[in-house]
């Protein structure tokens, strides 16, 4: 809780030696605009990759600034199930972090922008989950982010989520890699591995026979 004060009167005031202040000054503009903002804890809850990009889910209180161990939990639980395009899937469908939201924190979308995310989401009142993501392994600093800018960007009911990336408010860094999902392999039967083996000595008689050939009889 004290950094959650610390950062707004950051936010309400000016940045301190140790801060990005360039970065804080736009942070401080989206403050700004927003009716009621408070600054709440965020949670990183899976950090995937695919090719050069990496993405971060992350779990944000709509309502109080923190979200209870067991709740967090079973949200980790049910976003760990999802494949990682689900995932990537949910990053291009968002616009930005601005979401048209109930009281509840419930997601106000046609049935064909859901996805799987806001399903997830929308089965835990008030927080909201959502993803986001850097085109490059050099920039997954970005995604470093254990607090969030929240408020009422235009009434009556969207909202705007602002994560605060941990190298902008002095604190390290973490380079925790980013996970690489890659498909599983087919576990090989036991068939399989005598076939292979037999290839595989075939392949070593054949070789020697060449080399044999062509030591003696070239």
């Amino acid at each position: 809780m004290d950094k959650i004060n610390v950062l707004t009167s950051v936010l309400e005031g000016g940045a301190p030696d140790n801060y990005d202040g360039k970065v804080v000054n736009k942070l401080v503009k989206a403050w700004k605009k927003l009716e009621n903002p408070r600054v709440v804890k965020l949670y990183p809850i899976r950090r995937v990759a695919h090719e050069d990009s990496r993405y971060c889910v992350y779990a944000c209180p709509f309502k109080g600034s923190e979200i209870d161990e067991q709740t967090l939990q079973a949200i980790t639980s049910l976003v760990d199930q999802l494949e990682v395009g689900e995932i990537r899937y949910d990053s291009m469908m968002s616009s930005g972090t601005y979401f048209a939201l109930t009281e509840n924190g419930t997601h106000i979308l046609d049935d064909e922008y859901r996805d799987s995310i806001v399903e997830i989401s929308d089965r835990f009142d008030d927080i909201v989950l959502f993803s986001d993501m850097v085109t490059s392994p050099k920039k997954v600093s970005q995604l470093d982010c254990h607090h969030a800018i929240i408020g009422l960007e235009e009434q009556p009911n969207q909202y705007n989520v602002v994560a605060i990336p941990n190298s902008v408010i002095g604190e390290a860094t973490n380079r925790q890699s980013f996970k690489v999902d890659l498909p599983e392999e087919e576990p090989t039967s036991p068939a399989q591995e005598k076939v292979k083996s037999a290839l595989m000595t075939v392949s070593a008689i054949i070789t020697i026979g060449i080399l044999i050939w062509y030591f003696l009889f070239r």
